[in-house]
C-alpha cells in the first residue's frame, strides 16, 4: 500500500510539474494617444508599450496593451497608434501590435522617428503610440502591468520530495 502512495504522489507531482506558469495581468490606466506632444516638433515616437513604461514606470517589457477596455480578459495586444501623414480609419488612429515599429523608420531623429521628410497618406510612415497629430479622440490605448506567477514546478517538487520522504521515514523500523 505504501508503495502504491509513494508512487501516486510521485505521479501526481510529475503531473501538476507539467503545468506552465502563466502571466497576470493587473490594469494601471490608459492614454490617449493624442495626449503626447506634437509630431512637428519631432518628438521620439513610442511602441504602445514604451509609452506604458515613459506614462507608468518601469520598462516596455512590464506592460501589456490593449485596445479593448481596462477588463483584462480582454486583452488584444494590440494598440492604438498616430502615423506620421497618415490619416487612419479610426478618427485618425491606426491599430497595431502593441511593440508595433513602423519599417520605414530609422533612428536619425529619435526613437522610431523617419526623419524631416514623410510621404503624405503612407500608412507605412513612423508611428507613435503617445503623439499628437492625426489620431483624435477617442483612441485610447489601455495599459496592465504584466504580473508573474510562481513556477509551480518547484514548489511541486518540494512537496514531493517531503511526501516521498515521510513515505519512506513511515516504512523504517522503529528503534527503542
Amino acid at each position: 500500500m505504501r508503495k502504491l502512495v509513494f508512487a501516486g504522489v510521485i505521479g501526481a507531482g510529475f503531473a501538476l510539474a507539467g503545468a506552465s506558469a502563466q502571466a497576470g495581468y493587473v490594469y494601471v490606466g490608459d492614454w490617449e494617444v493624442n495626449s503626447g506632444p506634437y509630431w512637428g516638433d519631432e518628438p521620439s515616437a513610442y511602441t504602445g508599450q514604451e509609452a506604458a513604461a515613459l506614462l507608468f514606470g518601469g520598462v516596455a517589457a512590464d506592460y501589456a496593451i490593449s485596445t479593448n477596455g481596462s477588463n483584462p480578459a480582454e486583452i488584444n495586444f494590440d494598440a492604438w497608434y498616430s502615423v506620421l501623414g497618415y490619416y487612419g480609419p479610426n478618427n485618425g488612429g491606426v491599430e497595431f501590435a502593441q511593440n508595433y515599429v513602423s519599417p520605414d523608420s530609422d533612428q536619425c531623429c529619435g526613437l522610431y522617428y523617419s526623419g524631416g521628410g514623410f510621404h503624405l497618406g503612407d500608412s507605412t510612415e513612423a508611428a507613435s503610440a503617445y503623439v499628437w497629430d492625426n489620431a483624435g479622440n477617442g483612441n485610447v490605448n489601455y495599459a496592465f502591468r504584466i504580473t508573474g506567477v510562481p513556477e509551480p514546478t518547484s514548489v511541486v517538487l518540494l512537496f514531493t520530495g517531503l511526501a516521498g520522504l515521510g513515505v519512506a521515514l513511515r516504512g523504517r523500523p522503529q528503534t527503542s
